[in-house]
């Protein structure tokens, strides 16, 4: 009884987590009028004229002519350089500010480790003034390198690493690999980044996700439209100026869902296992 209950409940959650995907697929799918009137469970036919609006650009009912297209495909590219760069330093650099905390002892180790606690539960949108300014007075406006740059000191991940590290570090292996002559990075990069694997492919998916998805950032920092990142270009379909064509919003949606897809496809058994060592605490 008590199992049929846990999984008569998980088909809720399941069921509260899938249908808002659904809907999104079923709208990409009906016009603009249809949307407009109410929820529908059943497909619609304006699949491919959604896709070619997106693509194309909206069609004018007198003329015949395509107006309004966004460079979706520029957009793709854009965002997956962005995400991608920004997760891969994430990943590295965070695992190597992680293991120098769990391994070694210094002065105001402590203090360091409760600033990075404090910065995780700082909003963005506080320092929001601050990194623009500071992105101005370097010179990176209009540009990746503020996009990109900030992943190299993410608090988050270190954080989740650190307890990662604390739950499958082999001490012994480290300090036989010491007496053997190993420098601190060989020993880093040849023992430690394997045993990692698992930490690693939960924080990058959770990273990559909340870059491929940033909004905020790139609309203060970019003003050149070629550079616009795929959330950007599909916030323009919900402005009067492309008259707010639901159903290619919800068709640029299910395209930008793509890598994420993807990636949970090919990471999910490694997020599990991290998920489940790396909430090991001290």
């Amino acid at each position: 009884m008590r199992k049929t209950a846990v999984y008569l409940l998980l088909i809720v959650l399941l069921f509260f987590c899938v249908i808002p995907f659904y809907l999104m697929l079923i709208n990409m799918t009906r016009t603009n009028d249809e949307i407009n009137r109410g929820i529908s469970l059943l497909p619609g036919t304006a699949l491919i004229n959604n896709f070619q609006n997106l693509v194309l650009g909206r069609k004018d009912n007198v003329s015949g002519l395509r107006w309004g297209a966004l460079n979706i495909g520029r957009g793709f590219i854009n965002s997956l350089l962005v995400a991608a760069s920004a997760t891969i330093l994430s990943a590295y650099f965070s695992a190597l500010t992680a293991y120098g905390f769990a391994v070694y002892r210094f002065y105001g180790k402590k203090i360091l480790f409760g600033v990075i606690l404090t910065v995780i539960m700082i909003p963005n949108t506080v320092s929001l003034i601050g990194i623009y300014k500071l992105i101005t007075g370097l010179g990176m406006q209009d540009t990746y390198w503020p996009l990109i740059l900030p992943a190299i000191a993410s608090p988050f991940s270190v954080y989740f690493l650190r307890q990662y590290i604390i739950s499958v570090m082999p001490y012994p292996l480290i300090e036989a690999a010491r007496i053997d002559g190993a420098g601190e990075l060989k020993i880093f990069h040849q023992i430690m980044l394997p045993l990692l694997v698992p930490g690693i492919a939960t924080v990058s998916i959770f990273f990559f996700l909340a870059s491929w998805n940033s909004y905020l950032l790139p609309l203060t920092v970019l003003n050149s439209q070629e550079l616009y990142t795929l959330p950007l270009l599909i916030q323009q379909l919900n402005t009067t100026t492309f008259n707010r064509d639901l159903g290619t919003l919800y068709a640029g949606v299910a395209v930008s869902v793509i890598p994420i897809i993807i990636a949970f496809v090919f990471l999910s058994r490694y997020i599990i296992q991290g998920l489940a060592e790396g909430s090991i605490k001290e």
